[in-house]
């Protein structure tokens, strides 16, 4: 029986801050389009600095409201509104936010594009994206956007081996997505989230690794790529 790999997106394949910010502002209001942006701000360098706290895209919305707060204790007063936010509070801010992607692709697609930058690990592993291996992404971006990025590298990717946002929403976690694909060998997770690493650890004969390229706060617990890159190689021909 294969083993499986479980893969994320955005801060394993893609380099997508920038696109995030743009989206994120431009639903919250504080830029109108694209060309207002600037990225060579201390708002975007402390939005840049605190990514790794995001999960689902409504996060986006308590992480400008603490940084608009100017709070010395960004992630506690992150962490605080997140335990305490309430679906009715941030499905609006989440609606607008793909609204506005899908909008800004259709009207500045190449200005858009530019701002998702692949990583070298996508170029190593472009091969593990065939029929052939039990390749999965499972992310909190949603699928339409990750197969258009995919595409753009020239990786035409089953999008039914793509959970999204819609998928995490149902489920609740990354766990308990991947727990639904009945792991009945081994596995590989790669996801640079610590909540989704700590949780998914607990699946058993899956192998999780936080890479020290995506978005993390503290680099001593994540793996460089060459350790990733030998263990899948040695799990593909297990």
């Amino acid at each position: 029986m294969k083993n499986m790999f479980f893969l994320d997106f955005d801060g394993v394949l893609f380099n997508t801050v920038k696109e995030a910010y743009a989206i994120a502002v431009i639903t919250n209001k504080l830029y109108s389009n694209f060309d207002q942006i600037k990225f060579d701000t201390e708002h975007y360098q402390r939005f840049k600095k605190y990514r790794y706290l995001i999960s689902p895209a409504w996060n986006y919305k308590y992480l400008l409201e603490v940084l608009e707060e100017r709070n010395d204790n960004i992630e506690n007063s992150f962490i605080q509104k997140i335990n305490q936010a309430l679906k009715k509070d941030y499905i609006q801010f989440e609606n607008d936010f793909f609204d506005t992607r899908n909008e800004i692709k259709k009207n500045d697609y190449n200005k858009w594009l530019k701002l998702n930058i692949p990583f070298e690990f996508l170029e190593k592993v472009k091969y593990m994206f065939d029929s052939k291996y039990k390749t999965y992404i499972v992310t909190t971006k949603d699928r339409k956007t990750v197969l258009d990025l995919l595409n753009i590298e020239g990786i035409l990717f089953d999008k039914n081996k793509i959970y999204d946002k819609d998928d995490y929403s149902k489920y609740g976690s990354k766990k308990a997505i991947i727990e639904t694909l009945k792991l009945n060998n081994y596995g590989l997770f790669i996801d640079d989230s610590s909540k989704h690493i700590k949780e998914c650890s607990q699946i058993d004969k899956l192998q999780c690794y936080q890479p020290n390229w995506g978005y993390v706060k503290d680099k001593k617990n994540t793996v460089d790529m060459d350790i990733i890159l030998k263990t899948i190689n040695k799990l593909k021909g297990v």
